[in-house]
């Protein structure tokens, strides 16, 4: 337990230092843009590190780490994720005039996926839970 804390820490103290080195490296002037993409993938990367902490927690008062739940929950979103990122980059691609360059386009693209991924989960869990 104490290693998988440890890691959690190493991780999220690597991920901030990142951050800082690339903010620092910018330092002249960081478009709203590039700020907004580091401030999302900041936010994005607490959540990551806070969840974990809930599951390490979670694991230690005896709650079993999957069940069927857990993976029926996983494959409904999952499902749901992989048709709404297929359409989402079907979409980007179409409209790909209106973007400046690939970089964004990519970019955006990513960043919708994980966003869909999180979505698609909590509608699954929602949905599972009022069945």
């Amino acid at each position: 337990m104490k290693t998988k804390r440890a890691l959690l820490v190493i991780t999220g103290l690597a991920l901030f230092f990142s951050v800082g080195v690339l903010i620092y490296l910018q330092m002249t002037e960081i478009p709203t843009k590039i700020m907004l993409v580091y401030l999302l993938i900041g936010v994005l990367a607490i959540i990551s590190v806070l969840y974990a902490f809930k599951k390490m927690k979670e694991e230690k008062e005896g709650q079993p780490k999957e069940d069927e739940f857990t993976n029926h929950i996983k494959y409904k979103s999952g499902y749901y994720a992989y048709v709404a990122s297929m359409y989402m980059w079907l979409f980007l691609f179409l409209f790909r005039s209106y973007f400046p360059d690939i970089e964004t386009i990519v970019g955006g693209g990513v960043l919708l996926s994980g966003l869909i991924g999180f979505i698609s989960k909590t509608m699954a869990k929602r949905e599972i839970y009022e069945e």
